[in-house]
């Protein structure tokens, strides 16, 4: 989470967040008001950094989101999926991973317990926030538009140079194997009508899904 007296950041997994958070650290670690928090087990063993608002208010009674603009990174669904699946299979290969779950948006974490995608969307992006009408989104596939876009308005962003927008950061292996790719990119229509949370913020997000499954 980074967050000042105008915007809360929200790290949510597997959407290019730690390059946000290496972003900051490098260019914005000095700036009055700004809170970051420290990004690596070894710094934080707690994981803080990926807290939704309910959980820094569970770990910190003090903290005030207020009318703050909520900030978060997000991508498509299933290169959301791929990416955690992935993700989820180098940390935990002890664990039985079936790329079948994929289809109804479920996948396994290093805890042995299935989660589903949907679970992160009640998590950061509860019924009241997606309410307020105070988010701002950061895609994954337009990252440095939209950086520039919405950071920009709050911070000096002429400090950071174009090519650091372009870095990969904490890529994970593909482990997904090739015959289950070609089917889930053949069923994204179930895949879809199995997360309707997610559909709905992809849809804020990007627009119509199904304009993108045409």
């Amino acid at each position: 989470m980074i967050y000042n007296q105008d915007f809360i950041w929200l790290h949510f997994p597997k959407c290019a967040g730690t390059k946000v958070a290496d972003i900051f650290r490098k260019y914005f670690s000095k700036t009055e008001g700004l809170i970051q928090d420290p990004v690596g087990a070894k710094a934080d063993p707690t994981i803080a950094w990926h807290d939704a608002v309910s959980d820094r208010r569970a770990r910190d009674p003090g903290f005030d989101p207020g009318e703050k603009t909520i900030v978060i990174s997000f991508r498509r669904l299933l290169p959301w999926l791929i990416s955690r699946y992935s993700f989820e299979v180098q940390r935990s290969p002890y664990l039985d991973h079936n790329p079948e779950l994929l289809l109804e948006g479920k996948f396994f974490e290093a805890n042995g317990r299935q989660s589903h995608a949907d679970h992160y969307i009640r998590k950061y992006l509860p019924e009241p926030v997606l309410k307020s009408g105070r988010v701002q989104f950061i895609r994954t596939e337009y990252f440095e538009s939209d950086f520039k876009n919405v950071f920009g308005a709050y911070l000096d962003i002429s400090k950071i140079p174009d090519k650091q927008y372009t870095i990969k950061v904490n890529t994970s292996k593909n482990y997904l194997p090739p015959d289950s790719m070609f089917f889930l990119q053949r069923q994204k229509h179930t895949i879809y009508d199995n997360c309707p949370l997610w559909r709905a913020v992809e849809e804020m997000a990007y627009g119509q899904v199904e304009d993108f499954l045409c």
